[in-house]
């Protein structure tokens, strides 16, 4: 990986926090959300940009309260079809 002049002037703080940042964002794009969340909130105990992550930390719990509820509903069509194919 190349460095640009912005990464040689990053502090080490700086660089921890961009790096994970796109990590986050990396989970993000494969829809990987607790991972993505896992790494937001790392950013954000550096305290940068608090607005930015709280914004996206909000969007990944969106999305895993959503995958939850998908799951729930999955779980209970196999339910339903196992009760009726037990008894029919």
């Amino acid at each position: 990986m190349a460095h640009t002049i912005d990464d040689i002037e990053l502090s080490p703080e700086e660089r921890r926090y961009r790096d994970y940042m796109q990590k986050g964002d990396d989970f993000m794009k494969i829809s990987i959300y607790r991972s993505a969340k896992e790494w937001y909130t790392k950013a954000q105990e550096l305290n940068h940009k608090q607005e930015l992550i709280s914004t996206k930390l909000e969007h990944c719990n969106r999305l895993i309260q959503d995958e939850k509820k998908k799951i729930i509903v999955i779980v209970l069509v196999i339910a339903i079809g196992a009760l009726a194919l037990i008894f029919l």
